[in-house]
């Protein structure tokens, strides 16, 4: 994917939602996942080929970045985990 396809899929997730806040993370030896959580607990997210590229496209999506989960934006992507919800359907052993 390109690095204009991935802000355009970004921007289509950012329109209309509250509180999108990102997460940036290493996924490979020379690539990182820019994860777009909104204020549901909604995710989406995209690759890029380097940390900088992932936070200018933050930046131009005026989306507040993180280096790392943070426990606040963990717990809020955890929300939507119908695995952990209580009565919910149970993973099988």
């Amino acid at each position: 994917m390109t690095t204009k396809t991935a802000i355009r899929d970004l921007r289509v997730f950012v329109t209309g939602r509250t509180d999108v806040r990102a997460v940036l993370q290493r996924v490979g030896r020379g690539t990182f996942d820019l994860v777009l959580v909104d204020g549901e607990g909604n995710w989406t997210r995209s690759v890029f080929d380097s940390a900088e590229e992932a936070k200018r496209a933050a930046a131009d999506l005026a989306v507040p970045v993180s280096d790392g989960w943070t426990e606040d934006l963990a717990r809020r992507m955890n929300r939507r985990d119908h695995w952990n919800a209580p009565g919910g359907q149970k993973r099988a052993l």
